[in-house]
């Protein structure tokens, strides 16, 4: 079974469902409306399904006494024949971030998860909060169908710009000059440019470069999720084929 790219780190453990729907809400406050885990994840799995999406696997976790939960769905949805619509989900009981939904890229050989803000949900606990992440969810899963399109358009552009040694080298000297990647970084990635580890990665195209970072940011997302996916966002604009439009975003990624 294919399987999202679930980071757990700082004391996150996987759960299963019926572990999720196990966890107890603390009662509200004056100000104060916490939903409940299970219930934010059905309402985005009852959604995507309604609206004809099929759900391969899911992934969830739960941390700080089981007050915080993310989760990633992999869709059955592909933008290419080794990628695939993902979507991650947040939610936490403790005021710690708002009930938050994220919809990206999973690449299958190399299990990158490159989530994109193009879509992005994060509704507060109030008290209208979940009517109002409800609401969003919908909207957001009717704008989906577009972004699957746009995905797989620039996916193929990816795929079919190639890149000269040359042109190569100046984006990766690039990414470092902008502040992208870091010096440290850059050997590593150079290593999975120049010899990489599957052979869907071999052609020497802006796609193949794209997954060279990204598998090395999959280390990354352990330490710090919210910076590699930050990097990941730079680094598609980064590597846009020249006649691509840069459209600018600002990502909400928890771990």
């Amino acid at each position: 079974m294919i399987q999202s790219n679930l980071v757990l780190h700082r004391g996150a453990r996987e759960v299963t469902l019926d572990e999720l729907d196990a966890v107890p809400l603390p009662p509200s406050t004056s100000t104060y409306f916490p939903v409940a885990h299970g219930t934010v994840l059905n309402r985005v799995t009852e959604t995507l399904t309604g609206a004809g999406f099929g759900i391969e696997s899911m992934q969830l976790s739960l941390a700080r006494d089981s007050a915080r939960f993310f989760g990633t769905l992999t869709l059955k949805n592909k933008l290419s024949n080794d990628a695939c619509l993902a979507v991650g989900v947040r939610n936490s009981t403790d005021k710690s971030f708002p009930i938050g939904l994220v919809c990206g890229s999973r690449v299958f050989v190399c299990d990158n998860l490159a989530f994109s803000s193009e879509i992005v949900i994060a509704r507060r606990h109030t008290r209208f909060g979940a009517d109002r992440f409800n609401e969003a969810v919908s909207n957001a899963v009717v704008g989906l169908r577009e972004y699957q399109v746009s995905a797989q358009q620039r996916i193929a552009q990816l795929q079919n710009w190639e890149l000269s040694p040359l042109e190569a080298d100046s984006l990766l000297l690039k990414s470092c000059e902008t502040g992208t990647v870091s010096w440290r970084m850059l050997p590593a990635v150079i290593a999975a440019w120049r010899n990489p580890a599957h052979v869907e990665f071999q052609p020497r195209t802006g796609w193949s470069l794209l997954n060279a970072y990204t598998g090395v940011l999959k280390d990354r997302q352990k330490s710090s999720p919210q910076e590699a996916a930050m990097q990941t966002i730079r680094l598609q604009r980064l590597l846009s084929p020249p006649d691509v439009i840069d459209v600018d975003s600002t990502p909400v990624i928890a771990g």
